[in-house]
């Protein structure tokens, strides 16, 4: 492959061939993996006590099922030759849309848990001198 063609529309816009050999195993390998690693994450935020840890795998699960079937998906209209859904800026559209939600689940777990878990510590410390309620 020439690295320059990665700058021409022909390339990304163009029918491309059936994947073959190491590189259908490769991509392939790569979704399977996704969906797996997505079902791990989604049986694991089961077994966790802790609030935003089961949100932050459920998160990650669905991200890992959701984008490994949508490129299984790919890589059949790939395989089968369909016209228009295997180009390969299909993938480039699948990579940016899995770093984009990856970014938000990283972005959640750095910026918003240490702030959440802030706000909680603060309304526990004030809830201790409002008077309860007689219910």
């Amino acid at each position: 492959m020439n690295i320059a063609n990665l700058f021409t529309l022909d390339y990304w816009f163009g029918q491309p061939f059936a994947a073959q050999g190491s590189s259908l195993w490769l991509l392939i390998g790569g979704f399977l993996l996704c969906i797996v690693a997505g079902l791990i994450c989604k049986i694991a935020s089961q077994f966790k006590e802790e609030k935003f840890k089961k949100i932050i795998l459920k998160r990650l699960g669905n991200l890992g099922t959701v984008m490994g079937f949508l490129g299984l998906v790919w890589m059949f209209f790939r395989q089968e030759g369909a016209v228009f859904l295997a180009w390969r800026f299909w993938l480039l559209l699948w990579l940016a849309g899995f770093f984009w939600r990856l970014s938000i689940i990283v972005r959640y777990m750095v910026k918003r848990v240490p702030d959440i878990k802030q706000e909680e510590e603060k309304r526990v410390q004030i809830e201790k001198y409002l008077p309860k309620s007689n219910k």
